[in-house]
């Protein structure tokens, strides 16, 4: 189990915590529940669908002249620091808080799982689910989105900040089963021995997309089809952290546990691990390996490197149906700076040490469990960007109010991602022409359902938006979403 791993994987929950994928930083669309497909427009349509980067606002009827006249239509939008993330587990948001500062784990206290029965059992009573949980969280921060509609289409360009954890915790019986034995010998020492540990996988990462993309939309005037749009975008995508663990297993026997003035000896310790890890940093996590404070920048050395593409298109179908598809995040990074890769299956026995960081035997016994010696710091690895499909139906009965559903399927499960289906169904309400009121739910995914609501401020040249998710999830201590964006026009 790599420290430098655990506490990358901490650093992030706290940044998550602190500043709060595609869709995250969009507050209309977490009220609605992740619903927006086919009625995001401009600035909002980033991440979801970009052919709606271009867009002709509905017209509505002069009720005096009988005419129909065009609303304002604008012509830039920008949108700066909005922000949005969500976190939870299956379990509940306490476990979800226990279990990322065990991940901090340090080097005494990890060895004291299997030196110490007490610490034993405190981990798995106390720390690990009675079921299987998900756990995961995600943020985006959309530092500026810039978006130009004209008489040739629109161009939109986005600088976008990702971090996100998905991984799965085995149930307290599957990662550490009560198989281990509990002797006593007949100096007052004790033996614990076939302590076996499986975890499963788990995926951190912090990624930064320069995006650009181009949408166009035809209009029709003698068709039930009157518009229809397509747009594609795409750019640079830097990695600055991804540190992934794949299944593993260690099985350990620990022979003459005693206190000896206040502190655990051990006569004999043996085990087999079967562990596997890469990660790839960016230089300022490094500080941590001496304890030396981080210097965070902004702008760092990235560790990766890579490219992301979404596609998407539009179609009006008279006034009040629209149907729209996507795919985003089409892309891979390759990480190749600070790399490291473990692939450990050695077994190990250490003899007659304290379990204390001056003892050097006690070292070298966490060094191993660290893979420390087995480590492969020239090989690179890539991944895979957190792709989705998404497919939807609006139905727009008036200018102020519409309803509707998508379907949305991810590819894998990268953080902010999930390879389960999910339904999504939004509403949006104008009790007043400036004020929205929005409602949604969502079926699969981790979580099982989520309701969500919000609201915003829709002035001609400024709307302001927040929107939660999840509110049924908060409820039940399990998960919980919040967004906030802002939008200007001109």
């Amino acid at each position: 189990m790599h420290i430098r791993a655990f506490v990358f994987t901490l650093f992030l929950a706290v940044f998550a915590c602190s500043s709060f994928s595609g869709d995250r930083s969009n507050a209309r669309s977490t009220s609605m529940g992740f619903s927006t497909l086919v009625s995001s427009r401009g600035n909002d349509a980033f991440g979801i669908n970009p052919a709606n980067f271009d867009y002709s606002l509905p017209v509505t009827k002069n009720k005096d002249v009988k005419k129909k006249k065009k609303i304002f239509d604008p012509h830039w939008e920008f949108s700066v620091f909005s922000a949005g993330g969500g976190y939870g587990s299956d379990s509940s948001i306490e476990f979800y808080n226990n279990y990322l500062k065990y991940l901090s784990i340090d080097r005494n206290r990890f060895a004291n799982l299997f030196t110490n029965i007490t610490e034993v059992f405190t981990f798995r009573n106390t720390i690990l689910p009675a079921d299987k949980t998900d756990v995961n969280y995600d943020f985006e921060l959309k530092w500026l989105s810039v978006n130009y509609k004209g008489k040739f289409g629109a161009v939109n360009f986005t600088i976008a900040d990702r971090v996100g954890l998905n991984t799965e915790v085995n149930s307290r019986d599957e990662y550490l089963p009560l198989t281990f034995g509990f002797t006593f010998n007949q100096n007052g020492s004790y033996n614990l021995t076939d302590v076996n540990m499986k975890q499963s996988e788990a995926i951190a990462w912090w990624i930064r997309k320069y995006n650009i993309g181009y949408a166009k939309q035809w209009q029709f005037k003698k068709s039930g089809i009157t518009s229809f749009s397509v747009g594609v975008s795409g750019g640079l995508v830097h990695g600055f952290g991804n540190v992934s663990t794949y299944e593993s297993k260690l099985n350990i026997s620990s022979y003459g546990i005693q206190s000896i003035n206040g502190q655990n000896h051990v006569d004999s310790i043996k085990g087999k691990q079967d562990f596997h890890t890469q990660s790839a940093l960016t230089d300022f996590f490094t500080d941590y390996n001496s304890g030396a404070e981080t210097h965070f920048n902004l702008f760092p050395k990235p560790a990766g490197t890579g490219w992301s593409m979404d596609i998407g298109l539009a179609m009006q179908i008279g006034s009040e149906w629209k149907i729209a598809a996507s795919v985003t995040d089409l892309g891979k990074i390759s990480w190749d700076y600070n790399t490291i890769t473990n692939h450990d299956t050695n077994s190990f026995a250490y003899y007659n040490f304290f379990v204390t960081g001056s003892d050097p035997t006690y070292n070298q016994l966490v060094d191993d469990l660290g893979g420390y010696n087995s480590r492969d710091t020239v090989s690179t690895f890539t991944s895979d960007m957190p792709t989705k499909y998404r497919a939807g139906i609006m139905y727009r009965p008036s200018s102020r109010f519409m309803i509707e559903f998508n379907w949305v399927k991810g590819t894998n499960d990268m953080p902010g991602n999930t390879s389960d289906v999910i339904y999504c169904f939004g509403a949006e309400y104008f009790p007043l022409p400036f004020l929205p009121v929005r409602t949604g739910f969502s079926a699969g995914g981790p979580g099982a359902y989520y309701i969500s609501l919000g609201t915003g401020i829709k002035l001609k040249n400024f709307t302001l938006d927040v929107g939660t998710y999840g509110l049924n999830q908060l409820i039940e201590d399990k998960r919980f979403s919040v967004a906030l964006s802002t939008k200007i026009i001109l």
